[in-house]
């Protein structure tokens, strides 16, 4: 790899046109990957270029086999298909994503970072990226017996659809780290938690329950048989897959008041995860009553996976991160450059 890098480095200094060239390819290529079939001014908007920009580039792939154009639109090639992810990891040292992995490590501690390319508040492919990376190591990391415990939001949902069938794996249960909140069923813990023991041919156990219970409500429903039986599940996770927001989003998505968020604000909380917000140096400010897994869970389960992206998250990300309870974290080139910029101040 390290001879590899060299090459890349002499070839964007001596033609940096070229290096560009294929990074635009690569994205067209993504983009059909996730759309197909797809018309050519509906890619030229996805992926903010122009038309004109587009058609050309079009031609190019077409003429070497990697993409069809058909009467519903554009699709790839079994040629492009098989060259989409070799070219990922040459894309990834072009652009240096390899390097912004190493200064993820080294600033919070971590045990590994995968960063993918892009900024996924400007692309919604890259956020699927992110979905993929993440599915393709939690695949990774899982062994027979584990309980995967998973949190609920956009990103999780979409890991979900990601993952594949686990033959090898046996005796894997998925269960919802925490409650669900008052937004889409698509995105709720419980059902992500189906969702992925689904996909990796697991069982799972459900809460059914909000994540927003009072104190007195949450000690009562805790005793419950049932409840009690799935807590202690959760308890036994061996891995935990969680997103990360920014406080106000999730505050909002936990239906606080507007005096409640602007008191958490005075706090200093800036992001969240697990229901608690943390302020820039990773401290805890602030705290939300709910069952599921705390933080200090967190710190006896074996692997704890971060995932999420968008240069929006980069401070939430970074806050969630300095608090040390995560091992890996899976974001985009977007979060980790201006996570890089802000160290670099």
């Amino acid at each position: 790899m390290g001879k590899t890098a060299d090459v890349i480095a002499v070839q964007c200094r001596i033609a940096p046109e070229l290096a560009e060239k294929i990074v635009l390819r690569h994205l067209i290529l993504r983009h059909v990957s996730y759309s197909q079939p797809i018309g050519r001014r509906a890619l030229a908007q996805c992926m903010g270029r122009s038309e004109r920009e587009v058609r050309r580039e079009e031609g190019v792939l077409r003429e070497v086999g990697l993409i069809v154009v058909g009467p519903d639109g554009i699709r790839l090639s079994r040629d492009g298909e098989d060259i989409l992810w070799e070219l990922g990891e040459y894309v990834r040292l072009l652009t240096g994503t390899g390097e912004l992995e190493t200064t993820l490590v080294e600033r919070f501690g971590l045990e590994q970072a995968v960063v993918v390319t892009g900024d996924s508040d400007r692309d919604d492919a890259v956020k699927r990226d992110i979905a993929r990376a993440g599915a393709a190591l939690l695949r990774d990391v899982i062994s027979d017996g584990d309980v995967v415990a998973v949190t609920g939001g956009t990103t999780m949902a979409a890991l979900a659809q990601e993952a594949v069938e686990l033959r090898s794996v046996r005796d894997l249960v998925v269960v919802p780290a925490r409650g669900g909140l008052g937004e889409d069923v698509e995105k709720q813990a419980d059902t992500v938690a189906a969702s992925l023991a689904k996909k990796l041919g697991g069982s799972y156990r459900l809460l059914n329950l909000p994540d927003d219970l009072g104190l007195e409500s949450a000690a009562s429903v805790r005793e419950e048989p049932r409840i009690k039986q799935v807590l202690d599940t959760i308890r036994q996770a061996s891995v935990v897959v969680h997103g990360v927001g920014t406080a106000v989003e999730m505050a909002r998505r936990r239906n606080l008041s507007e005096a409640e968020i602007a008191h958490i604000q005075q706090l200093g909380a800036v992001g969240e995860s697990f229901g608690f917000y943390f302020n820039s140096a990773g401290e805890v400010v602030y705290t939300t009553s709910s069952l599921g897994l705390r933080l200090a869970d967190l710190s006896s389960v074996p692997t704890v996976i971060c995932v999420g992206g968008g240069a929006s998250k980069s401070e939430a990300l970074s806050a969630v991160l300095r608090n040390g309870f995560s091992h890996i974290v899976v974001t985009d080139e977007g979060a980790a450059r201006e996570i890089k910029h802000e160290s670099g101040r």
